[in-house]
């Protein structure tokens, strides 16, 4: 009977309501995925928080080879999450200076538990922002953006990725990612539902490392005008910033 109510559920205009209202019950991550969905706030594109430490090694080991481990290099980890990623990359890069930047209240909090467990370290930073305004420019060796600009419902290719995720905002905010970095710097991008290549900023970068496609992973590609390509893979990977 429970299956068959919550089929019965799942076909009913209600449905997304009701499961709203349960995640804003059940708390966890569950709750702060329900609050930036309701609420939208700018900024937002992808409101699920999944993570996990070192969930990108071949992109990880791509920026470690590139990078080495010279004197002064400052990271960003845009959309940290609980910070997993940034105590991963102070892990691969043991004197860098790391900031990370998501937007939800509840994870930031996380990741400075988490800090204060690990010693406080004055090397790393968790910030509360939906963007990178507040940033200076060119003052990044690296920028990560790994899993932000998507939207997991588009899991089912839709005609159109409006109003679930906004592509000219994504690249409105790729353009600032590529203002933080300093000439030479590199741009890390996982998952996104664009191709960075179709972006205007694309030709300030030249690609360095383009990630294999993973065929249990279905990312339907959008472009600007927010409709769908298909057949078109994405072309995640890293990319430098050209030097002027």
């Amino acid at each position: 009977m429970t299956h068959r109510l919550r089929a019965w559920l799942k076909r009913t205009p209600l449905f997304p309501v009701l499961r709203l209202l349960n995640d804003l019950r059940v708390g966890g991550d569950a709750r702060q995925i329900a609050l930036l969905t309701l609420l939208r706030p700018r900024g937002l594109f992808q409101p699920s928080g999944t993570t996990q430490a070192n969930r990108y090694p071949d992109i990880f080991a791509q920026v470690k080879a590139q990078l080495g481990d010279q004197p002064g290099l400052r990271l960003l980890s845009f959309g940290c999450s609980t910070g997993e990623e940034v105590f991963t990359l102070a892990d691969l890069f043991p004197t860098a200076s790391i900031r990370g930047i998501d937007i939800a209240a509840a994870r930031i909090r996380a990741c400075r538990v988490r800090w204060r467990r690990a010693g406080s370290p004055s090397r790393l930073e968790f910030i509360r922002a939906g963007s990178t305004e507040q940033e200076a420019s060119g003052c990044y060796d690296a920028v990560f953006a790994m899993a932000v600009f998507r939207h997991g419902s588009l899991g089912s290719a839709p005609p159109v990725c409006q109003p679930l995720f906004d592509p000219v905002a994504a690249e409105r905010a790729l353009i600032d990612l590529a203002r933080l970095l300093k000439p030479g710097g590199l741009l890390a991008l996982r998952h996104a539902n664009l191709r960075f290549s179709d972006l205007s900023i694309a030709a300030a970068f030249e690609p360095v490392y383009l990630c294999p496609p993973l065929p249990k992973i279905v990312t339907p590609i959008y472009g600007v005008d927010g409709r769908l390509r298909p057949g078109l893979t994405g072309d995640d990977g890293l990319y430098r910033k050209k030097r002027v």
